[in-house]
């Protein structure tokens, strides 16, 4: 049976520009019902603040800052740019990364 958990679990594998289709894709054209004829309201601002608790992984991370995984291991060890390191996996919050990002992309310091 294909539960909500399993098709998350599976977007979240996705690459981050197939992620972004799909989010686009519900934005723009709502979940229908089983019918097909009643369309199902999201509140974006509800969507976006769950999709950013789950963590990213150091590939997820370097996808969507537009760099390798190495550059990311690098900014991480001089200290740029935070991260969790749990065993040998890095982690990395997902507004952290934005404000990373937007710091990185303006010019700014971190």
């Amino acid at each position: 049976m294909i539960t909500a958990e399993k098709v998350i679990k599976e977007i979240y594998r996705l690459p981050l520009e197939e992620r972004e289709k799909i989010a686009f894709h519900i934005m723009t054209f709502g979940i229908r019902t089983a019918g097909g004829n009643v369309l199902e309201t999201l509140n974006l601002d509800d969507w976006q603040k769950e999709l950013a608790e789950k963590p990213f992984s150091l590939k997820e991370a370097s996808e969507y800052m537009g760099v390798s995984t190495v550059t990311l291991r690098r900014w991480l060890k001089s200290g740029k740019l935070w991260g969790y390191k749990i065993g040998r996996a890095y982690s990395f919050d997902v507004l952290d990364l934005k404000k990373f990002k937007k710091s990185f992309l303006t010019g700014g310091t971190q």
